[in-house]
Formats: C-alpha cells, sequence, structure tokens
C-alpha cells in the first residue's frame, strides 16, 4: 500500500522560506564591497544593490534600521571566530583564533567597511543618533566580543592581560589600519597581497606583548 507523500509542516515552510531582510542586508553588503565606483551616498549604494527605498520600507521600518541591521551583520561576522572559540585552552588556541579574528576583520576594514563608514559620515552627521546607534550595534559588540576572549585567555593564565578593554581598544586599532589608510588616501591603497602576514605579524607582537608582561609579573 502505498501512502501519500506527506505535507511539509508550517515550521518546515518557515525554515525554508527566505528572510527578505537577511537578503536585502547582504545584497547592500555586497554592493558596499563592490570594488569600483566606491558610492559613498546611500542612494548609490542602495541603486547598485538593485533594491530601492520602497523595497527597503517594504522590508524594514526605515532606512535607520537597515544601516543598523547592516552593522549587526558585520559585527556578527567579524566576531564568528571568538564566538566558535570563546574559550582558549592553550597559547596557541589563543593565537590561532586571533588571527582568524584578524584576517576576517582586516578583509571588512579594507572592503565593505571603508564605504559603509564613508556613508555614515554623511548619514550620521545629519542624525547623530543613528550614528550611535551604529556603533552600538557594530564596533562596540565586535570590541565585548574581543574582550570577553581576552579576559577569559587571561583568566585561564593564558595571556597577562591587565585590562580587557583596553587591549581590546589596542588590537582593533592594529587591524583598522587599511580602514585608516583608505579613508585617507584616494583611490585607496591596495593591502591585500600582505594582509594574511600583516595580519599574523601584528596578532604574533601582540601575543608576545601579553606574554612578555606574564614573564615579569613572575
Amino acid at each position: 500500500m502505498t501512502h501519500p507523500a506527506s505535507k511539509p509542516s508550517r515550521q518546515d515552510n518557515a525554515v525554508s522560506k527566505p528572510d527578505p531582510r537577511a537578503e536585502i542586508v547582504l545584497a547592500v553588503s555586497e554592493a558596499l564591497a563592490h570594488p569600483s565606483g566606491a558610492p559613498a551616498d546611500l542612494d548609490s549604494i542602495l541603486d547598485r544593490s538593485g533594491y530601492s527605498k520602497e523595497d527597503i520600507l517594504s522590508a524594514f521600518k526605515s532606512v535607520d534600521e537597515l544601516i543598523v541591521a547592516i552593522a549587526e551583520h558585520k559585527a556578527s561576522l567579524i566576531s564568528q571566530p571568538l564566538v566558535r572559540r570563546a574559550r582558549p585552552g592553550t597559547v596557541d588556541d589563543a593565537r590561532e583564533t586571533l588571527i582568524a579574528f584578524g584576517r576576517v576583520a582586516w578583509e571588512e576594514y579594507s572592503t565593505t567597511l571603508v564605504r559603509f563608514v564613508r556613508m555614515m559620515m554623511t548619514e550620521g552627521a545629519r542624525n547623530p543618533a543613528l550614528k550611535k546607534r551604529v556603533h552600538e550595534a557594530g564596533q562596540a559588540i565586535v570590541t565585548l566580543k574581543l574582550r570577553e576572549f581576552l579576559s577569559a585567555a587571561n583568566e585561564r593564565g593564558i595571556l597577562s592581560i591587565s585590562d580587557a578593554q583596553l587591549y581590546a581598544e589596542q588590537l582593533l586599532g592594529l587591524l583598522r589600519e587599511p580602514l585608516y589608510q583608505a579613508l585617507m588616501l584616494t583611490p585607496a591603497m591596495s593591502l591585500e597581497a600582505p594582509a594574511a602576514d600583516r595580519v599574523r605579524a601584528s596578532i604574533e607582537s601582540f601575543i608576545h606583548g601579553c606574554g612578555s608582561t606574564r614573564s615579569m609579573k613572575r
């Protein structure tokens, strides 16, 4: 006896149904990362993404909500290596996790976030509340995840971190180098080729500094 195929549950349908908000965030992120043109205004970025303001407003309450969602998406992407291995067991664990984190951050700071920051210079100037929300949803979250990782490494005696917030800000400052250079130079300097080596060197120097501090305390 054959049985009719069971109908997919409502939950299955919900899982398979694409999320229009997520699709828009990804499309706009890709438009921000586009290598040519480097549009700095929101209208040009939306035009390149294939979505209109009407499309945005049908999925988000406002354009501001889209901008905050992009900041959240980027923070989640950059923080993933730290979240996957939140409590390192050895110095090598800490080193490799920070290198993986650094490479993702470096790539974002040299592509998408360059244009995102340029856009925010315009949007944030006339909307201080949006600028604050973007900071809290983006940079502040990345700093928090890095601070938590460094605190865990310190608690386990892997690294010597006297002030996790300060160390997190210092390391992020090193990794933001391509963002600073791209914002100051026209056209932006290409930093893709040596990126892996430069990130590793920065992390190695950071790890060495933490180890040296630990040795001095003994």
